[in-house]
């Protein structure tokens, strides 16, 4: 098959190009999914060489907006953040689209709800569970990233399965430089995408505002500059940390070590059945709008 697709390339939690998180986009609506195999959906991610591509497809019922595929260079994923988000970004744009205010995103994890305010991009995490770890395996952790987490780490399974640990401070964060080898060994051994590290600035005039980090050597992406499903993990583990009884928002800062800007705006929702939600919310802008061959 050759076609001439429409394709786009979203910066994701920024507003300003270059700053945030890319992620490219391939408009396969008119396209039935059975027509693309799965071995050329790899061949596309693994030419494009971002962190994600996506595919958007036509969905498979009328609850859902549309169906989105997503892959590493390596592999596919149930679920991914900033692909979400700049995934949504382009549909609108493509479908011409400039009054939605909500949609339902179909993936491999499930439905994912996004919502639309002047600009904002926000999505309903599908999964964000909770589980601890060895004593054993913390330490192995501290040892590859060089420093000593301040609470427990925990592994969170927001599709992609990460490690979260907290250090002191922002500072403290931003200024780690993890041995890559060893953190790729530890994580392959235990079946972990990576670590999000973070730490509280302590002085921002903003209440729960943290500098973060998303390692994951063993997917060959040494640092990620602005990581969605990362910052899902965050959220929850800071819930799970700090037991918050009333909805509260945090403002995660990530990619200043890589040269870019990004902000993400996470919401700890209690809901009126008395359940948490997690949110993930940010800005994306097109630099790219062109055409594929496929």
């Amino acid at each position: 098959m050759t076609l001439m697709v429409p394709f786009k390339q979203v910066d994701v939690f920024t507003e300003k190009p270059f700053m945030g998180n890319p992620v490219a986009v391939i408009n396969f609506l008119e396209i039935d999914e059975n027509e693309v195999s799965q071995e050329e959906l790899q061949a596309i991610a693994n030419w494009t060489n971002l962190s994600e591509t996506t595919f958007l497809f036509k969905p498979s019922d009328k609850k859902y907006d549309y169906k989105l595929r997503i892959f590493t260079p390596r592999s596919e994923l149930p679920f991914a953040g900033h692909p979400t988000i700049g995934s949504c970004k382009a549909f609108l744009e493509f479908t011409k689209n400039t009054t939605a205010t909500s949609l339902v995103q179909e993936c491999k994890i499930g439905a994912v709800p996004i919502t639309i305010n002047e600009g904002l991009i926000s999505f309903k995490a599908p999964m964000a569970d909770y589980e601890s770890i060895s004593s054993e395996m913390i330490a192995d952790y501290e040892k590859a990233i060089g420093l000593k987490f301040i609470k427990p780490p925990a592994l969170l399974h927001t599709g992609p399965e990460w490690i979260v640990a907290l250090v002191e401070d922002a500072e403290t964060c931003f200024n780690a430089n993890p041995n890559f080898a060893m953190l790729a060994h530890q994580t392959k051994q235990n079946d972990h995408v990576g670590i999000i590290l973070a730490g509280p600035k302590k002085e921002a005039a903003i209440k729960n505002s943290y500098e973060m980090r998303a390692f994951a050597p063993m997917i060959n992406v040494y640092e990620d500059p602005v990581c969605g499903s990362g910052s899902v993990a965050l959220a929850r583990y800071l819930q799970e940390v700090y037991k918050f009884e009333k909805t509260t928002d945090i403002t995660i800062s990530e990619g200043g070590r890589l040269k870019r800007n990004g902000l993400m705006l996470a919401s700890i929702k209690k809901e009126a059945d008395n359940s948490t939600s997690y949110y993930i919310a940010g800005h994306a802008t097109t630099v790219i709008d062109g055409k594929i061959k496929v």
